[in-house]
């Protein structure tokens, strides 16, 4: 797998998690039809959390899938990233005003943001930290978006600093429902993410 697929893996691999309640599998959900605001302040308090699951990744030039397990407190995250076949892996952790992404070979690099760290060692200029927001069902606070919505008002895709959402299934983790299938394009790349397991803390 090249580097560029890494670079990519390493943008979408910007969801978040946390040990501390057991796994959940992901079955569809079983919809509610719970109002949007309702739901938007339901999403925005979980701040731990934990999604294991694969992502698959192409580019105009290359394209492959990995695992990633993401495990996020707060602001604070640990996020690994491993391709099929032992043919390596990646770590990035991090919280605010720091981030550290360690390769397979050992080699550390470090920035104030994710964006920054993807800027300065490849040139992607990629709006990592809205992720966090969007693995979620939630569209980022830090910008405008257009958002459409299914009958139980769930999002069901979501257009936001140059990138199209789309929300293509959702599991019961708890009382709560929260995406398990996505596909995420922009003009550059694509990606598609299916998570097995949330879990929350």
């Amino acid at each position: 797998m090249r580097q560029t697929l890494w670079i990519c893996g390493i943008a979408f691999l910007l969801f978040t998690g946390l040990s501390g309640c057991s796994s959940i599998s992901a079955p569809e959900s079983t919809p509610t039809s719970a109002p949007w605001k309702e739901r938007l302040t339901s999403l925005s308090r979980i701040q731990d959390w934990n999604v294991n699951g694969k992502i698959a990744v192409q580019t105009t030039n290359d394209s492959g899938s990995a695992t990633i397990d993401w495990a996020q407190r707060n602001s604070r995250f640990n996020i690994a990233l491993s391709a099929p076949l032992g043919a390596g892996g990646l770590t990035l952790t991090g919280q605010p005003g720091l981030v550290t992404l360690i390769m397979s070979d050992g080699k550390r690099y470090t920035a104030k943001s994710p964006e920054q760290l993807l800027a300065e060692r490849w040139g992607w200029q990629l709006p990592v930290s809205n992720l966090n927001y969007w693995i979620r069902g939630l569209p980022s606070p830090r910008s405008t978006y257009n958002g459409h919505f299914d009958m139980y008002n769930r999002l069901s895709s979501l257009e936001q600093d140059g990138w199209s959402i789309q929300y293509l299934g959702y599991t019961n983790v708890g009382s709560i429902e929260l995406p398990n299938r996505i596909t995420m394009s922009s003009a550059a790349l694509k990606t598609k993410v299916v998570i097995h397991h949330w879990r929350l803390g």
